[in-house]
């Protein structure tokens, strides 16, 4: 089943809420009603309530306070990444894709109440939860670019959501739970030195979290096989090609940064 009309209009409340932030409603209201310093008090509080409505939802769709983390983090993450999209048709796009994972990401966490083991609803939050990694990290690394927060605050940021996120979904393929918290907090590490590499390259927010998506994806993948018992060899060298093929292509057709 692909298709429940309560997440459809979960899903569709929140594109709304996605097209009335991308159009300026909020921010032009709020500061003509309190000014500046106002505005911002209140944008924290309209943030706080729809983070405390979307976790509502999720909580009830999933019926586990430990499935939310991932529909949650691409809320706040889509939200975070609208401030800093410039063009229109970019804008529009990342809210299209942002609803229509929102949609199918409650799909399969409602899949999941009636049969733990659906293979269907695991892939949707494999791809769910990488979509999210990549959401956070851009967002994560625009807020860094723009308002110059210390390097060690993005870093510990990106480690947490990153043992967050891989915790929720490698726990839904293994029953380990101390084995799947290590894992995960050995990613978590590894992402954050990553991160830190990433700071020494002259590039924009968007390529950041393109490079260090699949930096993700790689190691991700070959913790996943190593839960499912299927890690070779041939896995592990395909993915390595596959990294330097996708880093190459990013690197070859972005834009780098002047360094000053």
């Amino acid at each position: 089943m692909f298709f429940h009309f309560h997440i459809f209009l979960y899903s569709l409340f929140f594109f709304f809420i996605l097209e009335f932030i991308a159009g300026d409603v909020i921010s032009s209201r709020l500061a003509e009603v309190s000014g500046a310093g106002g505005a911002i008090w209140l944008a924290i509080v309209s943030f706080f309530l729809l983070f405390v409505y979307f976790y509502q939802i999720a909580k009830r769709v999933s019926q586990r306070t430990s499935m939310t983390p991932i529909p949650l983090l691409l809320v706040v993450s889509t939200l975070g990444l609208l401030y800093f999209v410039q063009s229109i048709k970019q804008e529009q796009l990342l809210i299209l894709l942002s609803a229509f994972a929102y949609y199918f990401l409650h799909i399969a966490l409602y899949r999941l109440r009636s049969y733990e083991k659906d293979q269907t609803a695991r892939g949707i939050i494999a791809a769910g939860s990488v979509a999210t990694i990549f959401l956070f990290n851009a967002t994560a690394y625009g807020i860094y670019l723009n308002f110059a927060i210390p390097l060690w605050i993005l870093m510990t940021m990106l480690m947490a959501i990153t043992v967050l996120v891989s915790f929720q979904y490698f726990w839904l393929i293994n029953d380990n739970k101390k084995n799947v918290l290590n894992y995960s907090l050995v990613l978590g590490f590894v992402m954050a030195e990553i991160v830190w590499v990433l700071n020494f390259w002259p590039f924009g927010y968007l390529t950041t979290g393109v490079i260090s998506l699949i930096f993700y994806y790689v190691f991700w993948d070959l913790v996943q096989c190593h839960f499912l018992d299927t890690l070779s060899k041939k896995r592990v060298i395909t993915n390595m090609f596959f990294f330097g093929v996708l880093v190459a292509l990013v690197l070859s057709s972005t834009r780098w940064l002047p360094v000053l």
